[in-house]
Order: structure tokens, then sequence, then C-alpha cells
């Protein structure tokens, strides 16, 4: 009884619990989740201002670098399967933050020798390209399917917490030294590397559920299998794209329009909201997201995102940080669902359905720059930003009627399955 009080949320005493008897490898990633984070945000938000500004490169040439770091960091993911198939969850993640480490280091470097920016960008991007599927595939080989809900739902509040912080602690020195500050997150991230060598165990994956029928015997059935696989997760793939799509015309464009609508200390406090709230409700949500029904969360979540940018484009701050409630809320249903249904309807490799999460974002994120980037030009030359919320508010509804009409969904295993203590933690190899 208390194994299925803490699998489906029975109170805050039962979740602990449940993480004390956590593998203690688990229970470091997910702490070692909120530095990496932590670290990592010290410095992306800040990587064309250094190339510029410490680096001393065109800006023409700092943007197609940051364009590329985007497009690596996010579609770059889509090589995390087959290096975890090739050297395992954990020296995948170790192999990621050296990545990241070098790539710091040669860019505390370019400060006095400017080519060294190109590989550092390249290294910087890799890192969290190979970082994050392995990082949630171990969390998800770690525990129970019951469990899996709750735990991903904690490592994204970890994450979140970080991507919060980050930011605010590098604008205190980002202006001071900057290689100082690029140095120092070198030394730090080789301290993360080190951490990850010692405190994570080995897994292995979990087999997947047998399937209903038989595979036909042969050298095909492998392949046929993975094929059949991604079908199945295509509705989930195009509603993973469309959120991310929608929700990086708010992560892109809220500067420049929270500049405009006050100062640029709104901006702080519109993405302190947002990740706030991710971290406070998405752990404790975890468990009704994951058994709600798929079609009904899919498209109320991007309703929810409609009305919170149409909120936006009311224009004063107190709008914006009611609009950016609203679409948190969305984003909080949206993403962790999309996530579970990824590795749901991927079985037994995780780490691919991770990376396929994540190249949608790198596919919605470059569209959405490119659309909203036409789309704020032209509604701020037409001296009506405020209806550029509009156009992403019409957008985000016609993904919640695409939804309603599409989002037809399984019924999930992983949430209706019994769980007691025995069962709460998948065993560690």
């Amino acid at each position: 009884m208390t194994g299925k009080r803490a699998g489906r949320g029975g109170g805050p005493a039962a979740r602990w619990r449940t993480f004390t008897g956590l593998p203690s490898g688990l229970k470091a990633l997910i702490g070692l989740s909120f530095v990496v984070a932590l670290g990592s945000y010290m410095v992306t938000p800040f990587i064309g201002v250094l190339m510029v500004e410490a680096v001393g490169l065109d800006i023409r040439v700092a943007g197609v670098l940051v364009a590329v770091a985007t497009f690596i960091q996010f579609g770059g993911s889509i090589l995390g399967g087959p290096v975890v198939d090739r050297l395992g969850l954990k020296r995948t993640m170790v192999l990621a933050l050296a990545l990241r480490t070098v790539g710091l280091v040669l860019f505390g470097l370019a400060v006095k020798v400017p080519w060294a920016a190109y590989p550092a960008v390249v290294l910087v991007a890799a890192g969290p390209a190979l970082y994050l599927p392995a990082n949630k595939a171990y969390i998800v080989t770690s525990v129970s399917d019951t469990l899996r809900p709750l735990f991903l739902g904690v490592s994204s509040a970890a994450l979140n917490a970080g991507m919060g912080l980050g930011p605010l602690l590098a604008a205190l020195l980002v202006d001071a030294d900057p290689v100082l500050l690029l140095i120092g997150l070198a030394g730090l991230f080789a301290l993360i590397t080190a951490a990850h060598q010692a405190a994570l165990k080995p897994v292995e994956r979990r087999p997947a559920e047998p399937p209903a029928q038989a595979p036909p015997a042969g050298a095909g059935a492998g392949n046929e299998g993975k094929r059949a696989a991604l079908r199945s997760a295509l509705r989930p793939i195009l509603f993973t794209s469309l959120a991310f799509y929608v929700y990086f015309f708010f992560q892109s464009f809220m500067g420049l329009y929270a500049a405009g609508v006050g100062s640029i200390q709104v901006l702080g406090w519109v993405m302190l909201l947002n990740c706030a709230m991710v971290v406070v409700l998405q752990p404790v949500w975890a468990d009704r997201i994951a058994r709600a029904d798929y079609r009904l969360l899919v498209a109320g979540s991007f309703a929810l995102m409609a009305l919170g940018t149409a909120a936006m484009a009311l224009g004063s701050i107190p709008a914006l940080l009611a609009g950016t409630a609203l679409f948190t809320l969305g984003e909080i249903f949206l993403f962790l669902r999309c996530d579970l249904e990824l590795v749901d309807r991927v079985p037994g490799n995780p780490a691919f359905a991770f990376g396929v999460q994540r190249l949608t974002a790198g596919v919605g994120g470059l569209l959405a720059g490119v659309v909203g980037g036409f789309l704020f030009a032209h509604y701020q030359a037409a001296g009506d930003p405020d209806a550029f919320w509009l156009a992403v508010a019409a957008q985000a509804a016609g993904a919640a009627l695409l939804a309603a009409l599409l989002g037809a969904g399984r019924r999930r295993t992983a949430a209706q399955a019994p769980t007691g203590p025995e069962q709460a933690v998948a065993a560690t190899r």
C-alpha cells in the first residue's frame, strides 16, 4: 500500500520514502542534473554576447554560430541512441560532460585566439546533445514503469531550477571578467564529470515487454519492429514538434517584447515564474499527467498556451505575468506527457526516444525562429508588437484543434501497473 501511494502521489512523506529507496547513483544523478543545468545556463544564454563582445567576432558570424550551436544541441541528440548502444548510459554522460569541459576551456582561450571559438561552440553544444537523452534514459531504466512519470517530473524540476538560477548568477559575472567565468565553469564541469564517474553505477536496459504476437524469424525482424515502433510514435512526434514550435516563440522573443513593455528586468521575472512553476508543479502532478486522457490533455495544453499568449497581447506587465502562468501550465502538462508517450511507444530504447524528442525540439525551434523573426519584425514595423502574441495564440489554437482531431492515444500500461515497496525501483545492474 505504501508503494502504491508513493507511486501515485500519496503525499510528501510517501514520495520522500520512495526517493530514499532509490539506488544511490540515481539519487546522485538527480542532484547533479541541477548542477549541470545551473552551469550550462550560466553560459548558454550569453554565447552570442560573449562571441561579439569578448571574442570580437562579427555579429553576423556570431549569429550563424549560435544557429549552428542550437541545431547541434537539439538535432545532434538523435545520435544519443547509437552512442549509448556503444558506450552505455554512464559513459555517454561522462563523455558528453568532458566535451563541454573542453569546449569551455577553448571558449576562454578564444578571447586571445579567436579561431578557437569555432570548435568551442561545437563542443559546448555537443555536450548536452549527448548528455540529456542519456540522462533521461538512465532515469527511465533505473525506476519501475509506475514511477517513471514521477521521476521524469523530478528530473525536469531539477533541470528547470538550474535553468532559472544559472542566468541570474552569470549576469553578475559576465560583465566583470568573461574569461574568469568561462574558465571557472570549465573547472566546475570537470568536477561534475568526475562526480558522474564516481557516483553513477552502470545500468543495463530493461527488456521491452514482449509483443502480443512474435515477429517473424529472420534478420529483418528487429528492423521491422523498430519501424513499427516509430510508426506508432508518429503522432506523439508531431505533437512534440508543435509543442516546441509554440514554446520557442515564448523562449526566443519574450526578451525583445519584454524590453519594450517595461525593461529587461521584466524578462527575469517572467522566466523566474516560468521555471518556478515547472519546478513546483510538474513533480506533484506527474502521475495525473501520465493517467490523463491523451487527446484531452494535449488539446487542453495547447489551448492553455493559446490563452496565455493571447493574454500577453494585452501589453501590461500584470497581463504578461498572468499569460506566462497560463502558458506554463500548458507546458507542464504537454512536455512531460510527450516524453512519456515517446518512451512508451519506442520500448526498450529510451535514449533513442529522447534523442528523437530533442531532434523534434530542434526542428520546432528552428521553424519558430524563422517564422517568429518575420512575424515580430512585421508587427514591430507596423507599430503593434502586441499583435505578435495574437499570431502565436492563433497557431497554438490551431495545434489544439489538430490535437482534438488526431490525438487519439493508446492506454498507458505504466501508470496502471501495481506498485509495492519491492517494485518501486527496478534492479540496477
